[in-house]
């Protein structure tokens, strides 16, 4: 998680589908929370936990801190 760039640009380079999943999408919370409890279950390592729990929890403030930004996606 520490480098979502990077991973997004080897998955372009390589042609294997990504998502990006923004802040300001009112689903984001949610699935990534979602996501959390899978990658928890399916035995992720801990370090990799840690880093998407930052990164949730950074979706989360965003949301608190800019309400009138978070909106339901379009593209």
């Amino acid at each position: 998680m520490r480098d979502q760039l990077a991973l997004l640009r080897k998955c372009l380079r390589d042609d294997v589908p990504a998502i990006v999943i923004s802040a300001k999408d009112i689903c984001s919370v949610p699935v990534l929370q979602r996501y959390l409890e899978e990658a928890t279950r399916n035995g992720c390592d801990e370090e990799f936990i840690e880093d998407f729990k930052a990164v949730l929890n950074g979706f989360i403030l965003f949301q608190q801190e800019e309400p009138f930004n978070v909106k339901v996606p379009d593209l």
